[in-house]
């Protein structure tokens, strides 16, 4: 059985990490748009550093807990759950956004309500890593898992001013939902 699922292995984890790989490019193209329309709309200083604050609080507050709960719980389930929360938290920002009545209130709300999905996905990605991966290419997928990580930290937020001047702001918010559904499909 041992030599069957160390053959499978590759087709069954980068399924899920492509699908995976998509939902995190899309969260961070939509994290950072919202932060840029923030500070495109007001031009202030101060709702760029608290945009950015509100999106980083969530991990910093609540990753130590959230680390010892994903090892307790389903992690497929919570990979599941947190895309399908961020998806459903994206969709009321398109319906905010295309009736007009946005409020930068909402805008630090979704920022922080989607990271906190994030906060739960990430741990749950890297954790069934382990399990998906045999012991002697942990490491190497391991590094990977983090070459991605920083790629989409370094692309996300370049695509993010792109987009926001050549497409309107709800079809943006709209990849996330996207790609949130190619993340679910696999798992």
């Amino acid at each position: 059985m041992q030599v069957q699922l160390n053959k499978n292995w590759k087709t069954k984890f980068f399924s899920i990490w492509i699908g995976q790989a998509f939902s995190l490019l899309g969260s961070q193209i939509v994290q950072f748009t919202l932060i840029w329309y923030l500070t495109k709309q007001t031009g202030s200083a101060a709702v760029l550093a608290t945009s950015t604050l509100v999106s980083l609080l969530p991990s910093v507050l609540f990753a130590p807990f959230i680390g010892a709960l994903v090892d307790r719980w389903d992690r497929k389930r919570i990979m599941i759950l947190a895309d399908f929360f961020i998806a459903v938290v994206t969709i009321v920002l398109i319906v905010l956004f295309r009736t007009g009545a946005i409020q930068i209130w909402h805008i630090y709300l979704a920022m922080f309500l989607r990271e906190l999905g994030s906060t739960f996905h990430w741990p749950s990605m890297r954790s069934s890593t382990s399990l998906l991966v045999p012991k002697d290419n942990l490491s190497r997928v391991e590094g990977i898992n983090q070459a991605m990580r920083g790629l989409l930290n370094v692309i996300g937020p370049p695509i993010a001013a792109i987009l926001l001047e050549q497409v309107a702001i709800h079809a943006i918010l709209s990849i996330d939902v996207i790609t949130a559904a190619l993340a679910i499909i696999p798992l």
